[in-house]
């Protein structure tokens, strides 16, 4: 059975994510996964998976120490850097040593991180294999590596869970679920919701995640409150495919979003969701405008982006594609 080393900068709470279970349980029947990111506590074995798991300030000192120590001891044959940055650079100097595969993936706009985005075109030169999340992504890296194997799919999202949620209601909010950063567009949506409260007065802006009114919530938490919200709203500036888009589809809400990044790849204007141009304040304005004033459209756009869900993504699929992708 090929062994592979995942190595990213993701924070894994191994108690709280339910999802964890099926993605890496899902896995380890093809592969035997071995993962360095961060969090608590330092070593658990779970779901047919070795997780190491570093605080922050440590982080790379010791996943860099940890990952010579699993490709000599533990057999690795492919590495899957998580990202073409950091991780991607400490994926290609394994390589060169140690002659492992090496997997670089794509989740994000690696050149919004001005200061690492010159490693990026290394990292992917120096891979054997790159995966993106989103076809735009796949596009950029091929300036880059034009003659390596690629493969799309998306980030791992328990959709199954939300697909087969039966208690959904249409409560007069509007979801934001995200974080308090410039790139998020949370000003956007703020200003947006601020021409249209007069008319509707029964509505009421919800903003989730840190820095914002409502905090950062679980998972179960930020679903409880997908499920129950009028539409969600995703106005970033720069964006790969976030997950909450694919998570309210699933659960038959319409999704006002930017046209950005892979977002457009999922939802397509007017039948599946609404798009509008990034940054811009007042095309955001009329597309919550026309949502608001018609309950029977964002029905309608809910239960069509929720087949497109269903027919393109399911847990099932994210692993045959994984599994794939190694195997190959």
């Amino acid at each position: 059975m090929k062994k592979a080393l995942f190595i990213g900068v993701t924070k894994y709470n191994l108690e709280a994510d339910r999802h964890l279970e099926k993605k890496f349980g899902g896995l380890s029947q093809g592969i035997k996964p071995y993962l360095i990111a961060r969090g608590r506590p330092f070593h658990s074995y779970l779901w047919g998976t070795d997780f190491y798991l570093f605080p922050k300030a440590v982080f790379w000192p010791l996943a860099f120490l940890l990952s010579f120590y699993l490709c000599l001891f533990k057999g690795i044959n492919t590495i899957v850097a998580q990202s073409p940055l950091t991780e991607g650079f400490l994926g290609a100097i394994l390589k060169k040593i140690l002659k492992k595969e090496l997997i670089v993936e794509i989740h994000g706009d690696w050149g919004v991180r001005k200061t690492l985005s010159i490693i990026a075109p290394i990292s992917l030169k120096n891979a054997d294999k790159i995966r993106g999340v989103a076809q735009y992504l796949i596009d950029k890296a091929k300036k880059f590596a034009p003659k390596k194997p690629y493969y799309l799919f998306p980030t791992f999202t328990d959709l199954d869970d939300f697909l087969g949620e039966k208690d959904v209601t249409f409560e007069k909010f509007i979801l934001f679920v995200g974080r308090a950063h410039k790139i998020k567009g949370v000003n956007y949506l703020i200003g947006a919701f601020s021409k249209i409260e007069k008319d509707f007065p029964d509505f009421k802006l919800v903003l989730v995640g840190e820095g914002l009114p409502e905090g950062k919530l679980s998972l179960a938490e930020v679903k409880n409150k997908m499920k129950k919200c009028y539409c969600l709203v995703v106005p970033s500036l720069s964006e790969g495919l976030p997950r909450v888009i694919l998570e309210a589809m699933a659960l038959g809400k319409p999704v006002v979003a930017s046209r950005v990044g892979g977002i457009p790849e999922v939802i397509q204007d007017g039948k599946t969701g609404f798009l509008f141009e990034p940054g811009n304040q007042s095309d955001l304005t009329e597309k919550l405008r026309v949502l608001l004033q018609d309950y029977d459209l964002a029905r309608r756009t809910g239960e069509e982006g929720k087949r497109f869900v269903r027919d393109k993504f399911s847990n099932l699929k994210y692993v045959e594609n994984y599994l794939k992708m190694l195997q190959d």
